[in-house]
């Protein structure tokens, strides 16, 4: 293995590159659709199929026909409630909204490419540290431009700490980080096996949510994936 200075562990999903938002915009859509259909209320449809979409993501794991799984359950339970039967036009139209979160090119977060650049310049092995199907997050990678920054893509349907100390292989854990927007994926099991854990902790959906030690010694919190630089040379000797 190469010697490199030591090995960063980034998340890609709203940590450096836009997520969340494009899902939001279609879960308004189909809230709007599905209150459409049985006279229920829209916020109360939302907020449904929010529930509903962490509940299959933890049951399926983040593997992509699980948002769409959700939302027909959701829509399935309204129009149970309504006491209509379903449209299978109407199931076919909420399919295919639930494919535009990942066919949407990302944009890329403000500082996350400056930072990547300043990871691999210093001499640190940048990989990306990402859950979902492999397909998928690679092709988010490739489509990025930023693939010359990165030198492998780490892609698991579900991040723990078991598959992080895989992903670390024989690399020296005190030479290594992990930085990522969810509490529940990337800095519970960070913490869990030893390693620094920077916190991007931004807006996003219930599955990431979990409770964290904030005053955990290899806890740090950090407003973008721009603020790193300054955090880690505070925090991680071998980064000056």
């Amino acid at each position: 293995m190469q010697p490199y200075r030591g090995h960063a562990f980034v998340d890609w999903d709203d940590t450096v590159a836009e997520n969340i938002r494009y899902f939001r915009e279609t879960e308004r859509q189909l809230a709007e659709l599905i209150a459409a259909a049985t006279n229920y209320d829209v916020t109360e449809i939302h907020h449904r199929g929010e529930e509903l979409d962490v509940a299959v993501a933890r049951r399926m794991g983040l593997v992509k026909d699980s948002f769409s799984t959700a939302w027909t359950e959701c829509y399935r339970e309204f129009v149970g409630r309504a006491g209509v039967a379903a449209d299978v036009g109407l199931l076919r139209e909420i399919y295919q909204l639930c494919q535009i979160p990942y066919e949407t090119l990302q944009e890329i977060l403000p500082g996350a490419a400056e930072t990547l650049t300043w990871l691999h310049a210093i001499g640190f092995e940048v990989t990306i540290w990402t859950a979902g199907e492999e397909r998928i997050q690679k092709r988010k990678v490739q489509d990025s431009g930023l693939q010359t920054l990165i030198h492998r893509v780490e892609v698991t349907t579900v991040k723990s700490p078991e598959r992080l100390l895989g992903a670390l292989g024989g690399r020296d854990r005190s030479r290594a980080f992990v930085v990522g927007n969810s509490a529940h994926s990337d800095i519970q099991p960070a913490l869990a096996v030893g390693l620094p854990a920077f916190h991007i902790a931004v807006e996003t959906w219930g599955y990431d949510k979990a409770k964290v030690d904030l005053d955990h010694p290899q806890y740090t919190r950090i407003e973008s994936l721009a603020e790193l630089p300054k955090r880690l040379e505070e925090r991680f000797p071998i980064a000056l």
